[in-house]
């Protein structure tokens, strides 16, 4: 982590943009889940992967696009574990029971 004359500056200006952006930061998240918490649990991740991340920047990004495609990415990681899939024990009973009849065939 390098902590320049800028950092400070860097950090300010990012705190100060993250309170004016919060609630539509919000939103954009909680929309596709349909969930405020999960929007919630997007925007603590936003603005955590923000934060760590500004420290290795060179050159400083314009910070609210780079906000919301920091939220985006979170959005889709969010969106993915709550769609994978966990086998339930029905599921894993089935699979024997296919498993034998292969067996039982060969």
């Amino acid at each position: 982590m390098s902590t320049g004359p800028a950092a400070p500056a860097k950090h300010a200006e990012l705190s100060a943009l993250a309170t004016e952006l919060r609630p539509e930061l919000h939103r954009y998240s909680a929309r596709p889940h349909g969930s405020v918490i999960e929007g919630e649990d997007v925007v603590q991740d936003t603005f955590a992967r923000a934060f760590a991340a500004l420290d290795e920047l060179k050159k400083a990004p314009p910070l609210r696009p780079w906000l919301f495609r920091i939220a985006t990415t979170a959005r889709w990681i969010c969106c993915a574990a709550a769609r994978s899939v966990r086998p339930s024990p029905l599921m894993k009973s089935r699979d024997r029971r296919s498993e034998a009849r292969i067996l039982r065939s060969c």
